[in-house]
């Protein structure tokens, strides 16, 4: 497992690197993790922590991935699996993406009822 010393330097050396590690499970899950992962502000990273290690939603996760419209809807789409108004707005900032939310999120959340 990845220290936090270890995680910081691979993200400055590429964050790619970095999701890739998470991906692959070698980022451990804490609290204290998260937190670093989320002060670092790459969205893709911040999704997939919520995604593939803590596999649930936080507010934390959730508020940086929401920075990027893409992510926004990825995420609520694999980690809240619902809509909610703060991804929704950060989804709608871009019309492709504004239009993937309609037809993913929340019309598939209302074929679940």
């Amino acid at each position: 497992m990845l220290t936090k010393e270890d995680i910081t330097l691979l993200f400055l050396k590429d964050p790619s690197e970095l999701r890739l590690a998470i991906i692959s499970g070698k980022i451990p899950k804490s609290d204290e993790i998260r937190t670093l992962i989320c002060e670092l502000g790459n969205t893709r990273c911040a999704y997939s922590y919520a995604r593939y290690v803590d596999e649930k939603p936080t507010d934390e996760t959730r508020q940086v991935a929401c920075k990027n419209p893409y992510f926004a809807y990825f995420y609520a789409r694999w980690v809240d699996r619902s809509p909610r108004s703060d991804t929704r707005q950060a989804a709608r900032k871009d019309p492709y993406w504004k239009e993937r939310y309609i037809s993913w999120v929340e019309e598939c959340s209302l074929k679940k009822i």
